[in-house]
């Protein structure tokens, strides 16, 4: 498995981040084998970075050597929350963060050792969380290989699926084919289904409804739990394209 679950606990107060400067042109995205994506980001105007577009972190993440080449200063030390448990961190603060023409202002990143983001991918230096995407519709496009800025995206359709807030991060309000409900975050940083041990539902993902559509067994890996308000993650490379509303509100999957 793949991907960092990030969670920042007790982080500093901080003025909201601000978007600007949409543009229609698509940003092309490498996708690795197993489904991760890479782009390129500049921060406080330096670079591009190699980053990982991760739909299931809640907060942008930058390598100990990023921070230390950008000289960003450290707010706060803070719990983060990943896959692997919970660790002590320091935050900094990011004067911006920008992919193509799109940016975000005042991020606060925790800083992760460069060598586990070199396991994502060979020059990885960070990841690019909700605390920067939430601010944008946009579609992920598998088939092209592609990001584009959408319109305002209208969450009525066949093919909806409502979100709803978590903690930085947002989860599908999602039913197995039998009723039961089941929260799933949509993941693009997932390689593999995944489902948390000790929730709520049974270790099975059989017969998923996600929008119009019926996803069959995804034999998901089981991992401790590390998030009580979902129940697994959804990895998207499996959609042909997956468009998320501003701000979580619902996101629009395409078998």
């Amino acid at each position: 498995m793949r991907g960092f679950i990030v969670s920042v606990v007790a982080m500093l107060a901080v003025d909201p981040a601000w978007a600007s400067g949409q543009t229609t042109v698509p940003v092309p995205l490498a996708i690795d084998d197993r489904g991760g994506i890479v782009v390129d980001v500049r921060v406080n105007g330096r670079g591009p970075f190699r980053f990982i577009l991760d739909t299931g972190a809640a907060r942008s993440i930058v390598s100990d050597d990023l921070a230390r080449e950008l000289r960003a200063p450290v707010v706060a030390k803070s719990d983060v929350v990943t896959s692997a448990g919970t660790d002590m961190r320091l935050v900094v603060r990011l004067g911006s963060i920008a992919l193509a023409f799109s940016r975000v202002d005042g991020l606060l990143a925790p800083v992760i050792p460069g060598d586990r983001l070199l396991q994502l991918g060979p020059r990885v230096r960070g990841v690019l969380g909700q605390d920067f995407l939430s601010a944008f519709n946009y579609t992920l496009d598998y088939r092209r290989a592609r990001l584009t800025w959408d319109d305002a995206l209208g969450c009525t359709g066949p093919n909806v699926v409502p979100m709803v807030a978590a903690e930085g991060r947002f989860v599908m309000a999602l039913r197995s084919e039998s009723g039961m409900p089941l929260r799933l975050v949509p993941d693009s940083g997932a390689e593999v289904a995944v489902l948390f041990r000790g929730g709520r539902t049974p270790p099975s993902m059989a017969r998923v409804r996600v929008g119009s559509f019926t996803l069959g067994d995804m034999r998901p890996v089981l991992v401790e739990r590390v998030d009580e308000h979902a129940d697994g993650l959804l990895p998207l490379h499996g959609f042909s394209s997956v468009s998320f509303a501003a701000g979580g509100a619902c996101v629009v999957v395409r078998p």
